[in-house]
């Protein structure tokens, strides 16, 4: 039960959504191709996307396994990528008067 629970922590923690190790990973391989700017804003649209993704599938497995938990996994989830991409924002507004200067 143990060595179960871990793995699913580690696939949990490398799903591709910011600021989990998965999206950080992502976005340190994107700022490498691309550059910091595009890197976030590429990282905070795969963070959108795999989000979407994973409450399409949660929704499902709620159905049919009947177990709440998932529910409030994902709920935790889109409060850390709405935080995320708030600050995200901030930064696109700086980035933009950056460049017109």
């Amino acid at each position: 039960m143990v060595i179960y629970s871990n793995l699913l922590l580690v696939i949990f923690n490398l799903l591709p959504i910011y600021p989990l190790d998965g999206g950080r990973i992502v976005k340190g391989i994107l700022h490498l191709f691309f550059g910091k700017i595009k890197a976030e804003k590429y990282t905070n649209r795969i963070s959108f996307i795999t989000l979407i993704l994973l409450t399409f599938v949660a929704s499902i497995a709620i159905y049919q396994a009947e177990n709440i938990a998932i529910f409030l996994i994902v709920l935790v989830l889109w409060g850390i990528f709405i935080k995320e991409d708030r600050i995200y924002e901030k930064k696109n507004k700086i980035y933009t008067l950056l460049e017109k200067n």
